[in-house]
Formats: structure tokens, C-alpha cells, sequence
């Protein structure tokens, strides 16, 4: 590479990618963007070609979620960067870190009705956290360094920046950025005097709760808040996004997991406590107008970022800074709290009826040819390592994985719990084969979910990563089936075909099984995670009880 091409502001962004410490880029070419993807024959982060943009951005948010590292998606103009949309906007409602650098038809016919010509900038600020348009090659290290920071800045989320073909294919004058992506740096705690006044009202409570939500869930976050749980009998409450927070070790703290149902023994417990803590929770994963129907309830919130005020969410105090910092300043204030013999009875009482919720579960009965879908999850649950990541997608499969299945460390059972994105399974189990190759990697979709992104198991087969995917098949749109059944008496427009998945399989170089019944799918199960390459085992699932167990809930519960 001559000097010339290392000025061009293309190996710029590059430069700074790199110095962030991203290791893969996801995406697909176009004349717009070339000039980036020509100076990734020289340098930057390992370049992965996807088969829709939309599943680019999918991996690159579970790159995101897994690592703390923003994942970064590299797009053309026109559809290549409307194709975008959905990756962004669930990447962003999810507060996983991501980079988009959007290519863009040169400034002389920015504003001319001529081919694949957008306000691109404008589109996309609609589904990020930030975009913006570099109009100079000067200012592209700027922008792209700035995107890092605001991606990674809570709440995290997804930025753009559109990048124009003639910008990129300029020399720049500007000084690379590479080897300084100026990471944000992290808070303080909360001020000593709120950490003192929220020691005095978690002490006077008869039955506080902890409420753990997905800023509370991170690495730093999860050791402070295990060594608090270790030093008091506070029982915690996970919410999807932070499973996985309570360990083997702790688990008589845990309640059980919210953000769907409201009739769990986890809903029972925040319904009857008079003091929740919530640490890292965010509105967007369960909306407080399901859990807090009593708006005059003492609620602590822990967070670095403020609380959104809400009708039902009015916290008492608020203590703001680093997560885990302000729970490292407040354990020794609590330290050796005990819970009164009435609110502990209650909680025992609460966690023997999650087991026994397990119990029922395990002996459902199904139509003949069918299995019960909780008593699947948690025959799953039972075969797989500790160490397992598993990427859900939604559906009604996605109902019984956050009721049943069980993770021990964070970030290890993903869900899509703030857009409720369907075909993002598939794509985030790519990645986290990526990330955590040697481990066990599973996701789970319906076969409607499993369509929307399919094609990508041409990608995955050739990027050589071995994961298994479950197809719940069910030949409907069951989620929405039941929904239309409990208002309506009866359903419309969700009707699906069936579909050979071991051809289907077996096109793009993996491996298809189709089986009945729980010990074909446990044998179908131990083959595929002891082989390499991508393993799909479809099975049959009764979803006949849907509407029953959906009978209690709350109607905004789902969309």
C-alpha cells in the first residue's frame, strides 16, 4: 500500500476501528463503500460478508452484547443502508453497542434524484442513538471516533455515520486516530450521602427486593452485586436481559426472572414488597405499568444513567454513577442483613414454587406426535454445559425458554425483549460461535423465525464456526395465534407451510434432523453438539396451552 492509499480517510476508519479493539466487520459491498472494503486487503478487523444487511447488524449487536466491544456493520448506499432498519432499531431498543458506517453517493450528487441517493443521515437517526454525515475527509476520524463513544456510552446503543464515496476515496490531512479510540471513561459512585440515605430505607423495609436489570448485568456490576448478595439475604429478581446474574452459588437470593408474565412467583414477589431496588433496570424491559400498579411503593433507583419518569416509576431515591461502584459503596453498609421470619418464610414459599412450576413441567403431556415445549427447554437445560450460550429468538419458544431455562453467568441466554425481533436467533449464535468458539452454542427459533434469516447458514459455513440451531416447529405464528384467540375467539393470517428442513439443511453444508419425541431430540441433541459445522434439529411442539397460561396476562404485555 503506497501513501497515498494510506491517507485515504477509508484506512482512517479503519485505523480507528481497530485501536477500539473490534475484531470482526460485518456487512456487504457496493460501489459506494468500496473504497473501505479495498483497505481491508490491508489492514483492519477480520471482514465477514453476510447475506442481508439486517443480519450484518444482528451479529454485529451480539458481538456487541457477548464482548462490550461495539459491533461494527459496513453497508453500501440506498438498500444496502435501509436494509439496516430493523438490526439498528432492535440494537439500540436492546442497548447493545453498535457501529454502522453507511456508504453514500458522492456530495456533488448529494442532493440530485439520481441513483440510490437518500438523506441517509436523516433515516437513520429515526432507529440510533446518533448519526451523522461526514462531508469532509477531514472530519471522518472525528465522526467514527465519536460513534464508539456515544455506542458505548449508557445507555449503550447503536450510532451510524454515513460516509459519501468521494469523502472516503480522499486523502485526508488529518493526523489517523488509530491507537486512540478514546474509550469513555467510568463514573464514580453515587454521592456517599444517597448511599447513606438508601442503607437507611433497605434497613426499615420489611421486605425489599432487588430488581436486576440489563445495566446491572455486566461484569463489574455482576461481581459487586454477588459479593452484596453474598453479604446480605436480599433476594433478587432478574429481568430477561439479566440472566444469568444470580450463580450456582447464590441461588437462594433468586425469585425468578420478569418481563413478559405477571403471573410468576417473581411478579408475586415485587407485588408484595415494599421496597424494590432497582439496579440497571430499564423501563424498556418490562414496562413499569405491568409490575408497579402501587405508585406510592419505595423504589431505590441504582443506574449511571437518571430514571425516566413514568407514571408508574417514581423512585424515592436515586442513586447515580457507576453501577458497580455505587454497590461496592453500599455493601458495607448493609452488610449482614437479615430478612424478617415472615418476609423469609415468603420467599422460600416463592422459590419452591418456581421449582414446583419446573416439576409440573417436566411430566406435561402433549398431543400424540408433539412434546410439550417447557418440558422440552428444560430437557435442554439438563443436557447442556454451564458454560452454553444460547440465543432465543421470539415466538412462543421464546415463552418457555425465559419461564424454564436457566444460565448462571450474564450475557449466556439472549432474548430480544425490547422490539421482540423475530429471525435474530440464528444470527446472534453465528457470532457467539465467533466469540466463544470451544463452547457450546444453541439457538432456538420457531419455523417462522427461523426463515427470516436462514440464508445466513451459507455464512456461517463459511466462516467454518460449529453451533446448533432448534427448530420449535409448530407450522404457525403461534404468538400471535393465541394473542388473536384470547380477543378475538378466533385467529387470522398465521397459517405457514411446512418445510423439509434436511434438505433445507443439508444445501447449505449443515446438518438436518427432524425427530419425535424427547429421547429422538436428546440423541439428535448430544450428536450435534459433539460435531463440528452447523447441526439444525427440527421437532414438533403442541402449543395447545398457549392461550391458558397467556390468560393471565397483562394485555400490554405483548405487542
Amino acid at each position: 500500500m503506497n501513501a497515498i492509499e494510506k491517507s485515504r480517510s477509508a484506512n482512517h476508519v479503519l485505523d480507528i476501528v481497530s485501536s477500539a479493539g473490534v475484531e470482526y466487520i460485518f456487512g456487504i459491498p457496493g460501489a459506494k463503500v468500496d473504497a473501505v472494503f479495498d483497505a481491508t486487503n490491508d489492514e483492519g478487523p477480520e471482514l465477514i460478508v453476510c447475506r442481508h444487511e439486517q443480519n450484518a447488524a444482528f451479529m454485529a449487536a451480539a458481538i456487541g452484547r457477548l464482548t462490550g466491544v461495539p459491533g461494527v456493520v459496513l453497508v453500501t448506499s440506498g438498500p444496502g443502508t435501509t436494509n439496516l432498519a430493523t438490526g439498528l432499531l432492535t440494537a439500540n431498543t436492546e442497548q447493545d453497542p453498535v457501529v454502522a458506517l453507511a456508504g453514500a453517493v458522492q456530495l456533488s450528487d448529494r442532493l440530485k434524484r439520481t441513483h440510490q441517493s437518500m438523506d441517509a443521515a436523516a433515516f437513520l437517526s429515526t432507529v440510533t442513538k446518533s448519526t451523522v454525515e461526514s462531508t469532509d475527509p477531514d472530519d471522518v476520524s472525528e465522526a467514527v471516533v465519536n460513534a464508539f463513544r456515544v455506542a458505548t456510552t449508557a445507555p449503550r446503543g447503536a450510532t451510524a455515520v454515513v460516509l459519501s464515496a468521494s469523502v472516503m476515496a480522499a486523502a485526508t490531512s488529518a493526523a489517523s486516530a488509530g491507537g486512540s479510540a478514546l474509550p469513555v471513561p467510568r463514573l464514580g459512585p453515587a454521592s456517599q450521602t444517597d448511599i447513606d440515605l438508601a442503607a437507611a430505607l433497605i434497613r426499615s423495609a420489611e421486605r425489599p427486593v432487588l430488581l436486576v436489570g440489563l445495566r446491572g448485568a455486566d461484569i463489574a456490576e455482576t461481581r459487586a452485586l454477588r459479593a452484596l448478595l453474598s453479604d446480605t439475604e436480599l433476594p433478587v429478581i432478574e429481568t430477561f436481559q439479566a440472566a444469568g446474574l444470580v450463580s450456582h452459588e447464590l441461588e437462594e437470593h433468586y425469585l425468578g426472572r420478569v418481563g413478559l408474565f405477571k403471573n410468576q412467583p417473581a411478579d408475586l414477589a415485587l407485588d408484595e414488597s415494599d421496597l424494590v431496588i432497582a439496579v440497571g433496570y430499564d423501563a424498556v424491559e418490562y414496562d413499569p405499568v405491568i409490575w408497579n400498579s402501587d405508585v406510592k411503593r419505595r423504589i431505590i433507583h441504582i443506574d449511571s444513567v437518571p430514571a425516566q419518569y413514568d407514571n408508574h416509576y417514581r423512585p424515592t431515591l436515586e442513586l447515580r454513577g457507576d453501577v458497580a461502584a455505587t454497590i461496592d459503596a453500599l455493601r458495607p453498609t448493609i452488610a449482614g442483613l437479615t430478612l424478617s421470619e415472615t418476609a423469609a418464610a415468603r420467599a422460600e414459599e416463592q422459590r419452591r414454587e418456581l421449582a414446583t412450576i419446573d416439576e409440573r413441567a417436566r411430566n406435561a403431556e402433549a398431543a400424540p406426535g408433539l412434546v410439550d415445549p417447557s418440558r422440552l427447554v428444560l430437557l435442554l437445560r439438563d443436557i447442556l454445559d454451564d458454560d452454553a450460550t444460547v440465543a432465543c429468538d421470539i415466538g412462543s419458544n421464546y415463552i418457555f425458554m425465559a419461564r424454564h431455562f436457566r444460565v448462571y453467568e450474564p450475557r449466556h441466554l439472549l432474548f430480544s425483549n425490547g422490539q421482540q425481533t423475530l429471525g435474530v436467533a440464528l444470527p446472534w449464535g453465528i457470532a457467539a460461535a465467533l466469540v466463544r468458539p470451544g463452547t457450546q452454542v444453541v439457538s432456538v427459533s420457531g419455523d417462522g423465525g427461523f426463515l427470516f434469516s436462514a440464508q445466513e447458514l451459507e455464512t456461517a459455513k463459511r466462516l467454518g464456526v460449529s453451533f446448533t440451531h432448534i427448530i420449535m416447529r409448530d407450522n404457525t405464528y403461534n404468538m400471535v395465534a393465541f394473542q388473536e384467540q384470547l380477543k378475538y375467539g378466533r385467529t387470522s393470517g398465521i397459517e405457514l407451510g411446512d418445510y423439509d428442513i434436511v434438505s433445507f439443511a443439508k444445501a447449505f453444508g449443515a446438518t438436518g434432523r427432524r425427530v419425535t419425541g424427547y429421547d429422538e431430540f436428546e440423541a439428535a441433541l448430544r450428536e450435534s453438539l459433539a460435531e463440528d459445522g452447523v447441526s439444525i434439529i427440527d421437532i414438533a411442539v403442541d402449543y395447545s396451552r398457549n392461550a391458558d397460561i397467556a390468560a393471565h396476562l397483562d394485555e400490554d404485555s405483548f405487542e
